[in-house]
């Protein structure tokens, strides 16, 4: 990747505002990452972590503001007026492409095998060709650590086994940046280990990430860069070194007197 290229944003979300029952959950939140950046967001529960994540591919709406993936819009289109309207349905399932979603729980499909969880959405939704696509899902499980879990369920697998599968489904359909919401969550520590190293072997591929995560040690060795949330706010930004040695607000390091021994 050139450097010029790496200093492109795939991500730009500028003042977004998010309101859930009346309460305002993400208030002006500002945030680019740039092609290859590993962006981890860190901050204490409520702080407003997930729900930016969800904006981004428009599970949660946004009620101002604007957020481009790769370029266009994401989920609206602004008048003349700068009044934001949604996007057709169709429309918006053409954006979700670029975006990869990882979520806490797994969410593959009971019913395929692992080698078809991975290959079926390129082939449905991206209309690409299934032999190529089986071979690259063959190719993204040998990327993963699971080449000998190609045929089995998902029920048969681990925790951190479904995890590693649900990431590989994610990459299957080549997307700008990938999201991941505490993914490791769920899983006991043998099982976080795994997954983590699949994602930092990603960092080290320069895939554009943005990561929610509790995984201080982690964090610290991935991250290009921590964002800090509280209340629905962007408090704090910088390099893993600056953030967690010398934090700026006193919130921050609050937050981290909490998480760190």
């Amino acid at each position: 990747m050139s450097a010029q290229s790496m200093t492109q944003p795939v991500v730009k979300i500028e003042h977004i505002k998010k309101y859930r029952g009346g309460k305002l959950v993400l208030d002006d939140v500002s945030l680019s990452v740039r092609a290859g950046e590993v962006v981890v967001l860190l901050g204490a529960s409520g702080a407003g972590k997930t729900s930016l994540l969800r904006t981004i591919n428009q599970l949660d709406p946004i009620d101002s503001g604007n957020i481009e993936v790769g370029g266009p819009m994401v989920g609206y289109r602004k008048t003349k007026s700068g009044r934001l309207i949604p996007v057709e349905n169709r429309e918006l399932k053409l954006q979700r492409r670029e975006i990869g979603f990882v979520f806490q729980h797994f969410n593959l499909f009971p019913h395929m095998t692992v080698l078809e969880n991975i290959w079926h959405a390129p082939v449905r939704v991206r209309r690409q060709d299934r032999a190529s696509s089986i071979q690259e899902a063959r190719d993204l499980l040998a990327q993963v650590g699971l080449s000998d879990k190609a045929d089995a369920h998902p029920n048969n697998l681990s925790g951190g086994q479904q995890q590693r599968v649900a990431i590989a489904r994610a990459l299957a359909m080549h997307p700008t940046v990938m999201l991941f919401d505490e993914p490791t969550s769920a899983l006991d520590p043998e099982m976080t280990r795994e997954v983590l190293e699949v994602m930092k072997s990603l960092a080290r591929k320069n895939m554009s990430m943005i990561i929610v995560t509790h995984e201080m040690a982690f964090a610290r060795e991935a991250a290009d860069r921590i964002v800090v949330m509280d209340a629905g706010r962007i408090i704090e930004s910088g390099s893993p070194q600056q953030v967690f040695d010398n934090p700026v607000q006193e919130r921050t390091r609050e937050f981290f007197a909490k998480t760190m021994d």
